[in-house]
């Protein structure tokens, strides 16, 4: 009887809870996060070493083991510390998408290559890396003011 109470207690309080959390939760605009789009011609780019005009290209990780190199248009500006510029005419350049090409050796994880797509469904840029989810969140000033990989490595093949 008294676990009864207590149950009937929770389900009353849940109830009670649930549409204040969904009612605070709407207030949190979403309207200034972008995503990423897996595009086969952005993987194929960048396995040939091709620059993209008016891009500024930048990795994420070590010189040594970068995981994620992404292209971004001169329209916006990458607003983090955590990234660092590469000029694409480099010999780096080749070394750093060789070294992000690697992380699938042996196994059937491959790189991808994605656009980067702003909250309204425009091209930022682009990303390669077998990790295949990031964080793209852009101001109304065009600054991306978070572009963080989410995850780790995952298994699969990208449809060439």
């Amino acid at each position: 009887m008294v676990i009864a109470k207590i149950n009937k207690d929770r389900l009353f309080t849940a109830i009670l809870l649930f549409p204040m959390i969904l009612i605070a939760l709407s207030g949190c605009s979403m309207s200034n996060y972008g995503k990423l789009k897996s595009n086969p011609e952005v993987t194929q780019a960048f396995e040939a070493y091709q620059i993209l005009a008016n891009h500024k290209y930048y990795y994420r990780g070590t010189y040594s083991r970068p995981f994620v190199i992404v292209g971004i248009n001169e329209n916006y500006e990458l607003n983090s510390k955590l990234w660092v510029e590469i000029d694409p005419k480099s010999k780096d350049f080749r070394i750093l998408i060789d070294r992000v090409s690697l992380q699938g050796t042996g196994t059937t994880t491959q790189p991808w290559g994605f656009i980067i797509l702003d909250p309204a469904g425009s091209d930022v840029g682009v990303w390669y890396s077998a990790l295949r989810a990031a964080v793209v969140e852009i101001n109304e000033n065009g600054q991306i003011v978070n572009l963080s990989p989410i995850g780790t490595v995952t298994k699969g093949d990208q449809p060439r």
